[in-house]
């Protein structure tokens, strides 16, 4: 097996950089805009959609995080109904203890980025040498092509808005999951998995090549000289399936695609990582029959899989060049699996209905390589390569970048928290009664991140009739649900406590008068506790 210890090139050592920097620049316009409005951050950092803004997967994995550092295990803070403390994510779990060690909770889960950032970019940069060895050129090709592909479709519909709204979305979409460097901005966990595809590939070539080609006892392949390579490919896949499922699926199609091309040759090599791979899998299969909140967003993230155009426009130009590159593979593993990386992503796209295009990630490793290779075999000039890279990366970059500049000079709830709402927040979580919150939407996805408390409604595939609770709770806090309706609605969802955020500014004091205990003002935020003989009788009916 042909194996390269150039060192990493200059080249190589900017894109590093650039990854690095990449990761760490929503927080650079995040924290500029919050030292000008005297406001706090919420921790949340991520951005998808064609013209809109997402923070809500990283409150939960922050409520996570919050909920594991105490209890070991996280449960679901997005629904009053009873959740046990089922969820073991082994990144949201060490968060939670270096919270508990004093660390704010925002810092805590913002140190991953880096370590996200080096772990993504040394696993592609491995596969580059694996497959191209010494050649410089190829090398920094792919591994810039592998991180910071932006579908060269995705970008030009994204700029002119072009097509339909629904259409922009889909193919921005598409090229969002395509695109391993956004994985940075907020999904950290997905990061770290696509990461761990590459060192469970090259780990597993390589415990391949180090058994011994004799065959032990009943016929089995000795694995004599294969342990290291072996344990570090079953831990990767382990890892990869844990923080990110639809990765696990696709290993062990890859891994069952080369048990049956070899023939079942040295099957006992291949069964290891598989069973690292498998064992999450069975294990969020067992969460989503077993656990009500997981049964739930199991159901809540069933979506629509991208329709044909989308896919041909997005992947179209991008499979004609990798087409070039593929080459009969022999013997070779790696060569094997770069194919079957490929089909693995498109096994695993249309057999997991939990969204679907999440099955797409990872899909730019295997198709950077073929198409370095591809451009190399039609010959084309060196020079012109590097103008085809700018021109797949940059254009999608700057768009991401200047969405992202406007969204943080906006004052969406989902970043950011004026210094009432943290008073506001503060005093619930060290101060107010035991029980569940009622909030304002989207201000009650802050509050189980910020408190560790749960609430009636928060997100939208984690609480139990998002919409329509939303609409109900947002007329309450908007000041038009009133009388014997607005106490009949408090008293129903179980809450002991509500709290108003400064974007909302009715006074519910009148309207909830025979239900209060307390009010508690800060500044432009409320709390609202309610008495424990109401609560109590409500409980009771």
């Amino acid at each position: 097996m042909r194996r390269s210890r150039t060192r990493v090139s200059r080249v190589e050592l900017l894109l590093l950089v650039s990854l690095v920097a990449w990761g760490v620049f929503p927080l650079v316009a995040l924290i500029a805009h919050a030292i000008r409005a005297h406001a706090g951050l919420t921790g949340a950092d991520g951005l998808i959609g064609a013209d809109g803004v997402l923070g809500a997967d990283q409150l939960q994995y922050l409520a996570w995080a919050r909920d594991a550092g105490s209890h070991g295990l996280a449960s679901d803070l997005f629904s009053l109904a009873p959740s046990g403390h089922v969820y073991l994510e082994p990144l949201f779990t060490i968060t939670g203890l270096l919270l508990r060690l004093g660390l704010s909770l925002q810092l805590a889960y913002l140190l991953w980025k880096p370590v996200a950032a080096v772990a993504l970019f040394v696993a592609t940069l491995a596969l580059a040498k694996r497959v191209f060895g010494d050649d410089l050129r190829a090398r920094a090709a792919a591994v810039a092509l592998s991180l910071f592909l932006y579908t060269p479709a995705t970008a030009l519909v994204s700029w002119a808005k072009l097509g339909a709204g629904s259409f922009r979305f889909q193919l921005y979409l598409l090229g969002y999951e395509l695109f391993p460097a956004n994985k940075l901005w907020g999904y950290v966990p997905s990061a770290l998995g696509l990461a761990m595809m590459p060192v469970v590939l090259l780990g597993t070539e390589r415990a391949l090549s180090a058994a011994e080609p004799t065959t032990g006892a009943l016929g089995r392949p000795a694995l004599v000289g294969a342990g290291r390579p072996l344990a570090l490919a079953t831990l990767a896949a382990l890892l990869a399936s844990l923080l990110h499922p639809w990765q696990g699926v696709t290993l062990l199609v890859i891994l069952a695609g080369l048990a049956l091309w070899q023939r079942l040759g040295r099957w006992l090599v291949l069964l290891a990582p598989a069973v690292g791979a498998a064992l999450p899998l069975l294990y969020y299969f067992v969460l989503s029959r077993s656990d009500p909140a997981w049964r739930l967003a199991a159901h809540n993230e069933v979506i629509a899989r991208l329709p044909a155009p989308v896919m041909l426009a997005g992947l179209g130009p991008l499979a004609l060049i990798a087409a070039f590159g593929v080459r009969r593979p022999g013997a070779v593993m790696i060569e094997r699996a770069l194919l079957l990386w490929i089909a693995g992503c498109f096994v695993t796209y249309f057999t997991v209905n939990s969204f679907a295009p999440h099955a797409l990630q990872g899909l730019s490793l295997p198709f950077a390589v073929l198409a370095v290779r591809g451009w190399r075999r039609l010959r084309l000039p060196a020079t012109l390569g590097a103008v085809a890279i700018a021109l797949v990366t940059i254009p999608g970059l700057a768009f991401d970048a200047r969405k992202f500049v406007n969204v943080a000079r906006g004052h969406a709830v989902q970043y950011y928290l004026p210094s009432s709402d943290t008073r506001a927040l503060v005093w619930i979580s060290d101060r107010a009664p035991g029980g569940g919150v009622l909030a304002p939407t989207p201000f009650a996805a802050v509050v189980p991140s910020q408190t560790g408390r749960a609430v009636w409604v928060g997100h939208g595939y984690w609480s139990q009739d998002y919409a329509a609770r939303a609409r109900t709770v947002d007329s309450l806090f908007g000041g038009r649900l009133r009388g014997a309706a607005a106490r009949s609605f408090v008293l129903g969802t179980g809450a002991t406590v509500l709290i108003s955020d400064c974007t909302h500014r009715a006074d519910l004091t009148s309207r909830l008068g025979p239900l209060l205990a307390s009010v508690h003002r800060f500044g432009c935020a409320r709390i609202y506790v309610l008495r424990r003989a109401a609560v109590g009788r409500s409980l009771k009916r």
